[in-house]
């Protein structure tokens, strides 16, 4: 494993310029800020692919391939991002380091300083619980959430006190604690006039954070009075990644073995009181979309790889099990899960359900639990039966689109044939019908939007590809990045934009992951520390992978249009306008293009161009 993976990413940004690696494998030209040349990764004719040296990103024009350099360079070896990262290292002299014992001395002396550092301020932590100004956390813990002594010490729970200096001064003044690392460790905050530091954690409990191997990498604060943000973790720092980590593993891992499944979880205190009640094989994710890191930490301690899901109740609940299963579809290709879902819970979490009706009716519903599958299905087959009982034939005809693109993103065959059998039953459609559906989409998807060669372009028509039967794709990517501009002051943006119903799975992703980056960690860092975490996210999924491309390079060549408060309401406005209209018309356009295909002559085909021109062209939308 190497260690300092993010570092070398870092260094190889900063330090190659990407003109000069894609100019070893293609001749290049200067064109205006950056530099131009034939795509190797389609049959090019004219230069197509453009090089923006500034932002060290490349984008084909034309087949809509782009990434950073590391991505140019695994795609052009036909190599794996990740493994990209060690070659272009070697290549270009930045040292890799594979492990600890061949750490850097000084990296390792900060690593282990970090650790304890951790230690003597979860010491701290803990000693202030039992204090007078802790008892509102200690009753808290004692009687609203049953947990006894015992698993209170066993998981080292403890209270950081309402005071904006009481650790730092204690760090400072009685332990002489160096400043350089206090801000390493995460846990202190810059003033705003930039002089001195703040506790990060004030009034709140505290929930320490362990890896695999009992080190304390960081902790987590719930709120103890009505705080709009109920929990906060600590940031990443050189000894923790919260998708690199699962709260409660070091505890459950043993139990996980002996189950051989997993009980994921959204909460501490749901791994803590399910921990309490013999249900020793429970973890948690820290806040984050679930991630192929942890899954591939999990999957270490199951032969079964068999996670199952137990998630809060609420819509948000239902809503965090639709998101893993998109983020599953992606990392299964890679890690082979068996996901289930525990439904019927009866309180809002497995912490409230515990204490509700006791353990044994828990174990029963994690034996009853559903194949995550046909958890989604069945919400989203509920969801087409209302529209076929209310006769709403354009929501039946989106629902049962969604459908569709969820079979299709299913590699295994069979998996895929047992789905369709299982919608046809709970649809009461024919089989044959759903496998109709199925190859007209795959068919569709194979063929591009309008072009020169297909469709005779007029110079009007650069317009008319702009607002064709797929414009709701482009109106997303503007939220996209709308979304990714107004970090880190996006409160606002992300409320609007969580409103609106992505329809594109690849753009659904990456929404997902976007509203689990907390806001705090890019206090001082904008939009290209964003793009920097979606690339270390999905660098090995090449379409995800072009679609940032395009995304950075619109960022950084419309960043006014992007980043003016007036133009926010626009873009909003324009983009909701924009996917209504597709789930309006889509079904029209779809027809039409159909005919195209099948018309017999000049006069017929121009007469059906006349008719798709005017119908994306037109301006009316219908609100929904």
């Amino acid at each position: 494993m190497i260690k300092n993976f993010k570092e070398i990413i870092e260094q190889l940004k900063s330090q190659i310029p990407i003109h000069e690696l894609i100019s070893e494998y293609i001749p290049i030209k200067k064109a205006g800020r950056g530099y131009v040349c034939l795509c190797p990764f389609h049959d090019d004719h004219k230069p197509s692919l453009q090089i923006n040296s500034q932002k060290g990103i490349f984008k084909c024009f034309s087949c809509g391939t782009g990434g950073d350099l590391i991505t140019f360079y695994a795609l052009i070896n036909k190599k794996k991002w990740s493994d990209s990262v060690p070659e272009l290292a070697v290549k270009y002299g930045i040292k890799v380091e594979y492990s600890d014992k061949g750490a850097s001395p000084v990296e390792t002396e900060i690593k282990n300083k970090l650790y304890e550092l951790n230690r003597v301020v979860l010491d701290f932590y803990k000693r202030q619980l039992y204090i007078t100004e802790g008892k509102t956390a200690l009753d808290y813990l004692t009687n609203e959430r049953k947990l006894n002594n015992k698993i209170i010490t066993t998981y080292e729970l403890g209270y950081a006190p309402n005071s904006w200096n009481a650790l730092y001064n204690y760090l400072t003044k009685e332990k002489n604690c160096h400043e350089e690392l206090l801000i390493a460790s995460g846990l202190f905050v810059i003033k705003e006039n930039n002089q001195g530091y703040y506790d990060r954690f004030r009034n709140r409990l505290i929930i320490p954070i362990f890896n695999e191997n009992n080190n304390v990498v960081g902790f987590g604060g719930r709120a103890l009075n009505n705080e709009d943000v109920k929990y906060i973790n600590s940031p990443e720092t050189l000894i923790f990644n919260k998708g690199s980590n699962l709260y409660g593993l070091n505890f459950a891992k043993n139990e996980i073995k002996i189950k051989d499944y997993v009980l994921l979880t959204e909460g501490y205190l749901d791994v803590i009181t399910a921990h309490q009640n013999n249900l020793l094989n429970t973890v948690a994710t820290l806040g984050t979309a679930f991630t192929s890191q942890q899954a591939r930490l999990l999957t270490k301690y199951t032969e079964s790889k068999k996670i199952m899901l137990c998630l809060d109740s609420d819509f948000a609940g239902k809503k965090a099990v639709e998101s893993i299963f998109r983020q599953i579809q992606e990392i299964s290709k890679g890690v082979k899960l068996d996901v289930r879902v525990v439904t019927d819970l009866p309180g809002k979490d497995l912490d409230e359900s515990i204490n509700l009706e006791g353990v044994e009716s828990i174990l029963k519903k994690i034996n009853d639990s559903q194949k995550l599958v046909n958890f989604v299905f069945d919400r989203i087959t509920s969801k087409y039966l209302n529209a076929k009982k209310e006769q709403n034939d354009i929501e039946k005809q989106t629902i049962m689109d969604e459908i569709v693109d969820i079979v299709i993103s299913m590699a295994d065959p069979i998996e895929r044939n047992e789905n369709i059998k299982y919608i046809a039953h709970k649809t009461n459609l024919d089989e044959e019908l759903i496998n109709l559906k199925i190859k007209e989409k795959v068919k569709s998807n194979k063929k591009r939007h309008f072009t020169k060669e297909s469709m005779g372009k007029e110079p009007e028509e650069d317009e008319l590809k702009m607002h064709s039967y797929e414009r709701y794709k482009h109106a997303e990517i503007d939220l996209l990045i709308l979304y990714i501009s107004s970090f880190p002051a996006s409160n606002e943006v992300k409320n609007e934009i969580n409103a609106i119903n992505f329809i594109d799975e690849k753009h659904k992703l990456i929404k997902d992951f976007l509203d689990n980056l907390p806001t705090e960690e890019f206090q001082f860092q904008g939009p290209h520390e964003v793009l920097n975490k979606l690339i270390l996210e999905f660098n090995e999924y090449k379409h995800i992978m072009n679609l940032i491309s395009e995304i950075a390079w619109r960022i950084d060549t419309e960043a006014d249009l992007f980043s003016a408060p007036t133009k926010k309401d626009k873009i909003i406005r324009e983009a909701k306008e924009s996917i209504n209209w597709w789930v309006t018309n889509k079904h029209s356009i779809k027809d039409l293009t159909t005919k195209l295909k099948e018309s017999k002559n000049t006069s017929e085909e121009s007469d059906i161009l006349v008719q798709i021109y005017e119908l994306v062209k037109n301006k009316k939308i219908i609100d929904t």
